[in-house]
């Protein structure tokens, strides 16, 4: 991110492409150059206050990580013989018949689930 003394030292076209990069836009008037600085200088900022505010995309909280918990307990561990199928999976093997291939599938989908769900634990555990 650029500092505002940066971003003062770039023309009104160059500050409404990085706007455009962004997604942003500031508010009052789009012919101001000190518009788009301001924004441009702030919007890093305004985001951590509205998740730290609960707005938007914020922590859910420890019931969200408990919720989490009660899925990962749903979907259980592995076997042996499931393990081994889910390996030979991602090495694209696959069954012959397209019955098994179809629950072969919903196997390495389900396998995926729980290791999603296990980063998403560890990411909110930070």
């Amino acid at each position: 991110m650029l500092s505002r003394e940066s971003l003062k030292n770039l023309s009104l076209p160059q500050l409404q492409q990085l706007g455009r990069k962004y997604g942003i836009q500031p508010l009052g008037n789009w012919g101001k150059k000190e518009a788009w600085v301001n924004m441009l200088a702030a919007f890093p900022y305004k985001a951590i206050e509205q998740m730290r505010d609960g707005v938007g995309i914020h922590s859910p909280g420890i019931e969200a990580y408990h919720a989490i918990n009660v899925a990962l307990d749903l979907l259980g561990q592995p076997t042996v013989t499931q393990k081994a199928l889910i390996r030979a999976t991602k090495n694209n093997e696959w069954l012959k018949d397209e019955y098994s291939r179809r629950y072969q599938q919903k196997l390495l989908d389900l396998w995926s689930v729980k290791l999603m769900l296990e980063q998403c634990q560890r990411l909110l555990a930070k």
